[in-house]
C-alpha cells in the first residue's frame, strides 16, 4: 500500500527561505531537502491562485482550461490528478484550503474536512467578509495587504491551526483504504502578520528589498500600474512578517509530517510527503507586493518530495511546472497516467535540459485583456505581454538571477527563437477572445446564483482575530 500527503501552502516563495538560500528559518523543510528531491527552478503555470491551483490540478495550462483570472473554476468534466487515484480505490481528502468556486467544491476530491477561506461563490459576501475580518478585511490584496503589518494574531493564523488540527485529527485514525491526502493552508499569504516572536526576530534583522523605488526599463505599463510605493519602516515590516510566516509554516509542516510518519508506521505503508506552493510574493521588490508578475520571487515555488524510492538529498536543476506534481504522483503510485500534459519528474523524460516551461498571466488594462507569458529553457527566461510586444524582456538566470538586466537585444537569435514558439503555440488574440466568453460566463453564473441561491457552506467562518496585532506598523488608517 502506498500513501501519499502533499502540504500545499498559498504565496510561497522559496528565495526568502533558508532551504533555498533566504533568510527565513526552515528547519523542517531542510530536512525534507535533505532526506529527499528538491527541484529548485520549479515554476508555477500562473502567478494567481486559482489559475495556477487548476492547472496544477488538471495538468492543462492556464490557456487550455481557459482559467486564467480568479473568478472561475473547472468543468465539472475536466478531470483532475485525482480521478485516476480515485479509479484506483484510493479516498482522496482535501483539507482546507483549494480555492474552488461554484457547486463543485470536489473536483476529484471524495472527501473535504475544514474549510476554504476565501469566497467559494461566484458572488463576494462582501458584508459577511467584513464582520468576520475586521481590521483585516481589504488586506488580502496587493494594494491593501501593507495597512495592517506586524506580529500577533491573524485571520490567517487561526486558519490554518484549524486546517492542521484536522488533518492531525485525521491522520491518528485508523482508514481502510490508501490515501492521498491534500492539506492546504493560507500563509505566507498577506496580511503581512506572523506570530510576535516571530517578527521581533526578523524585525530586527531584515534589509530593504533589491529595487527598492526603483522602475527597471524592462517594467511596462502593466507592470508599473502594479507598483505599491511604501516607506521603508513599512517595507522592512512587511519584510518581517512575511519571513515570520515562513517559519510558521514550517513548523507545520513539521506537525503535519510527523503525524503522517505515524501513520504510515502503523499501517506499514510506504509513504510520500510532498510540499508545495501555488505561486510566490515580490514582498516589495521593485516596489511590487504580492503575486502577478513573471519575475522570480513571484514566480517560482517550492516543490519538494521526499518518500519511499525517492533519492536523498538530491538537487535538481532544471526547470519544471506544477502541472508535473500529478503525473509524477500517479507513477509514483503506479495508479496510471492522468490526462493533460506535464512530466513524471522523478523519471529521465522529467530531466529533459531542452524543455520550455510555461507560466502564463491574464492582465486587465482599462477594460481590455492582455495577455502575459513567459517562457523558460535552461539558463533563459522570455516575458512578453500583449499589446507591449515591443517590451519584451530576456534574463539570462544563471548570471543574472536578480533579473537586472534585459538581454532581449543582446541574443537576437535567443529571443527570435522564444518570439516564434510564443506565437505558435499561444496565439493571445484567440485566448483574449475566450476570456471575453469567460467573462460574460462568470456574470450569468453570478446571475444565476443570486436567484437560485448560494452554497456558502465550505467556507471557513471561524475567525476570532479582529482587531490590530499587538505589533503593528503599516499605513495605519
Amino acid at each position: 500500500m502506498k500513501d501519499i500527503l502533499i502540504f500545499l501552502s498559498d504565496q510561497h516563495s522559496p528565495l526568502f527561505s533558508e532551504f533555498a538560500g533566504g533568510m527565513a528559518r526552515t528547519p523542517n523543510l531542510n530536512r525534507l531537502c535533505a532526506e529527499g528531491v528538491s527541484f529548485e527552478s520549479c515554476q508555477t503555470p500562473c502567478p494567481l491562485c486559482v489559475p495556477a491551483r487548476m492547472a496544477m490540478l488538471s495538468g492543462r495550462l492556464p490557456s487550455e482550461t481557459g482559467v486564467m483570472l480568479n473568478l472561475d473554476t473547472l468543468p465539472d468534466l475536466t478531470p483532475t490528478f485525482l480521478h485516476p487515484f480515485a479509479a484506483a480505490g484510493y479516498d482522496t481528502v482535501l483539507i482546507g484550503r483549494m480555492h474552488f468556486i461554484g457547486r463543485d467544491q470536489r473536483h476529484g476530491f471524495t472527501r473535504r474536512l475544514a474549510q476554504d477561506m476565501t469566497p467559494v461563490t461566484w458572488n463576494r459576501p462582501e458584508e459577511r467578509l467584513t464582520k468576520e475580518r475586521g481590521v483585516f478585511h481589504g488586506t488580502y490584496d496587493a494594494r491593501g495587504c501593507v495597512r495592517v503589518i506586524g506580529g500577533g494574531d491573524s485571520p490567517v493564523l487561526r486558519y490554518d491551526e484549524t486546517v492542521v488540527q484536522a488533518a492531525l485529527d485525521y491522520l491518528s485514525l485508523p482508514h481502510e483504504r490508501p490515501q492521498l491526502i491534500v492539506v492546504g493552508t493560507y500563509a505566507p499569504h498577506f496580511p503581512y502578520v506572523a506570530p510576535s516572536e516571530l517578527y521581533r526576530e526578523y524585525r530586527a534583522q531584515v534589509k530593504l528589498p533589491p529595487m527598492f523605488h526603483e522602475t527597471p526599463d524592462d517594467m511596462n505599463p502593466l507592470l508599473v500600474a502594479r507598483k505599491n510605493v511604501v516607506g521603508e519602516d513599512t517595507a522592512l515590516a512587511a519584510q518581517a512578517a512575511y519571513l515570520g510566516m515562513i517559519t510558521y509554516t514550517d513548523g507545520l509542516v513539521g506537525r503535519v509530517r510527523a503525524a503522517f510518519d505515524r501513520f504510515t508506521a502503523a499501517r506499514g505503508s510506504e509513504g510520500l510527503f510532498g510540499y508545495c506552493s501555488d505561486h510566490g510574493d515580490q514582498v516589495g521588490m521593485r516596489d511590487l507586493f504580492g503575486k502577478c508578475t513573471f519575475y522570480e520571487p513571484s514566480v517560482r515555488v517550492p516543490l519538494i518530495l521526499a518518500g519511499a524510492g525517492l533519492p536523498a538529498s538530491e538537487k535538481r536543476g532544471e526547470a519544471c511546472s506544477l502541472i508535473d506534481l500529478g503525473p509524477t504522483l500517479c507513477a509514483w503510485a503506479q495508479v496510471g497516467a492522468p490526462m493533460g500534459g506535464g512530466a513524471d519528474l522523478l523519471s529521465d523524460a522529467g530531466r529533459a535540459p531542452e524543455r520550455i516551461v510555461v507560466s502564463q498571466m491574464m492582465e486587465q488594462e482599462n477594460g481590455v485583456f492582455r495577455t502575459g507569458l513567459m517562457l523558460r529553457k535552461g539558463r533563459w527566461k522570455y516575458i512578453v505581454y500583449s499589446g507591449y510586444e515591443d517590451q519584451e524582456t530576456l534574463f539570462d538566470l544563471q548570471n543574472d538571477p536578480m533579473e537586472r538586466v534585459n538581454r532581449a537585444l543582446e541574443e537576437p537569435d535567443v529571443t527570435a527563437a522564444f518570439r516564434e514558439y510564443a506565437k505558435e503555440r499561444f496565439p493571445f488574440a484567440g485566448i483574449e477572445r475566450e476570456q471575453e466568453e469567460r467573462r460574460k460566463m462568470a456574470r450569468w453564473m453570478q446571475a444565476w446564483e443570486r436567484l437560485a441561491g448560494e452554497d456558502d457552506s465550505e467556507r471557513w467562518k471561524g475567525n476570532t482575530a479582529k482587531d490590530y496585532p499587538e505589533l503593528r506598523e503599516g499605513a495605519m488608517p
